[in-house]
């Protein structure tokens, strides 16, 4: 029987564009949540399949959008995420392209981007016919349900959607906000299936490209072999933290899911998830939120729970501050360590710049848990960044002799460090305080990071300055970035195997 629903995910560079060289990254991950939101409709009977555009053009370069749309003519929900700001154009270009497709299907948009422009999105979108701000499990079952039962099509009026919480629409012509309020508990995140991919084309292809490892060399043995499979799970919601950058901090939970801090999935759940996982094949889970910051009443119960289920995973983890030894032993010890990575971001060799961007550590407690962390022969990635507010030439040559003291400090074929270039996140501290951050800001509308996907679909050089990345310091002769870029690259030179160029492209 055809499925009544679809779920797209799409790619940064709209329907048309081609896999080619130079044609930047397409950002192929799904969010976080968009398997719990799927397998909540199928979990009550409404089938759902699903199409990763962004992957799909990169296994099947001649794959064809509109015969895969043409092939289901029995669809009358369409979902489109609008998570991450990179999406701003391919998500509502695929909305476009398949209203135009299937006229008669009612189009969906949600996720944090979608929640916080809701109202710029359908007053300049009309293919746009429901948006879901915040939190969408509870929403979207109601309204799928609401939609499948009135027997309308679209083109005219939606069916009476009031009492739906979280959804915006236009009625009558003019844009509705609802009143009612859905924020997902413990409870509602623990009954949630955030595992399962089957609804979605190429599944195991997309397993292979959610995998995170530091080991270059083993990364490409893996793809040349038999596949390593990963899978990024959501253990929490929120935020406790306000790192400038970051469009998925505290207050902009608040702002946009109208979350207050920060709410987690139990151990017993997240163990139930890796068991699972492990019974797929999966070799490495990844968390959403830094398992460290739950705090150490939760992660021995977590691992203890592991322990119970007999289950033996890979975890890639991302640290936000610096995770005590404890954590880091025990984690060693919970884990398959041969899938198992970490990242950590100081960002900065200044430590001044390090703390204003929402990182509160010194340099000295970043070499403990190298130490720590090397002790366990963990895999690793260090993120440092280019242009975050604070980071001038001078600061940045505290930045290359930090970075050049990890290459020294941690094994080679265990590291991997990185210097990207930041955009502006929509509903970032650095976005909504700029006079704080010494910045000044070009985007803050949809349709300044619109523009920004349109104009930033292919690498250039440019990725590597101030185009297009929404804010400068107020201090324009503080930084030259290219020359930054290139001092960088510079550095590079004899440390090929751990040391990352600086990317040449958004």
């Amino acid at each position: 029987m055809m499925e009544p629903v679809l779920y797209i995910h799409p790619a940064k560079q709209g329907v048309h564009f081609e896999v080619e060289e130079g044609s930047g990254r397409a950002y192929g991950l799904l969010p976080v949540g968009a398997a719990a939101l799927v397998n909540r409709l199928r979990r009550e009977g409404i089938g759902v399949r699903g199409l990763n555009y962004a992957m799909e053009k990169a296994l099947r370069p001649g794959f064809s959008l509109r015969d895969w749309l043409a092939n289901r003519q029995g669809v009358r929900i369409i979902l489109v995420d609008l998570h991450w700001y990179e999406h701003c154009y391919g998500a509502l270009e695929m909305v476009e392209f398949c209203k135009e497709t299937l006229p008669w299907a009612w189009t969906v948009i949600g996720g944090l981007t979608a929640s916080g422009f809701a109202q710029e999105i359908l007053e300049n979108f009309p293919a746009v016919d429901v948006i879901i701000r915040g939190d969408a499990e509870q929403p979207l079952l109601a309204l799928a349900q609401r939609l499948l039962r009135s027997g309308r099509r679209a083109g005219g009026e939606l069916p009476d959607l009031q009492g739906i919480p979280n959804l915006s629409y236009r009625r009558e012509g003019k844009v509705v906000h609802a009143a009612e309020v859905y924020v997902a508990a413990t409870a509602d995140l623990d009954e949630l299936d955030f595992v399962h991919l089957d609804f979605m084309d190429n599944e195991r292809d997309y397993l292979r490209h959610e995998y995170l490892v530091a080991d270059l060399e083993k990364t490409q043995q893996a793809l040349a072999s038999q596949p390593y499979l990963g899978r990024w799970i959501c253990n929490a919601r929120g935020c406790i933290y306000h790192c400038s950058y970051c469009g998925g901090s505290k207050d902009a939970h608040k702002r946009l899911a109208s979350r207050p801090g920060l709410v987690t999935r139990s151990p017993k759940r997240m163990a139930d998830d890796l068991k699972a996982l492990q019974a797929m094949g999966v070799h490495q889970a990844a968390f959403s939120y830094d398992l460290a910051e739950l705090g150490e009443a939760y992660w021995r119960e977590l691992f203890d729970e592991m322990r119970r289920q007999g289950v033996k995973i890979g975890i890639y983890n991302e640290f936000f501050q610096s995770p005590d030894a404890a954590f880091i032993a025990e984690l060693a010890r919970a884990a398959d360590m041969e899938h198992t990575c970490v990242a950590l971001s100081p960002l900065s060799g200044n430590e001044r710049v390090r703390r204003l961007n929402g990182k509160h550590y010194s340099n000295e407690r970043f070499f403990d848990v190298l130490e720590a962390l090397n002790e366990h022969n963990f895999y690793i990635f260090v993120y440092f960044s280019l242009n975050l507010p604070g980071e001038s030439e001078e600061t940045f040559q505290q930045t290359l002799e930090l970075a050049e003291q990890v290459y020294d400090f941690y094994p080679s074929r265990l590291l991997k460090i990185l210097d990207t270039v930041h955009t502006l996140d929509p509903f970032s501290p650095m976005m909504l305080s700029p006079e704080k951050y010494g910045i000044e800001i070009s985007m803050r509308t949809f349709m300044d990071w619109y523009a920004y996907c349109q104009n930033t679909m292919k690498g250039s050089r440019e990725a590597r300055t101030e185009a297009w990345r929404g804010f400068t310091l107020k201090d324009s002769q503080a930084r030259r970035l290219r020359q930054m870029a290139d001092a960088w690259d510079a550095a590079r030179v004899g440390k090929e195997r751990s040391w990352w160029l600086v990317p040449p492209s958004w």
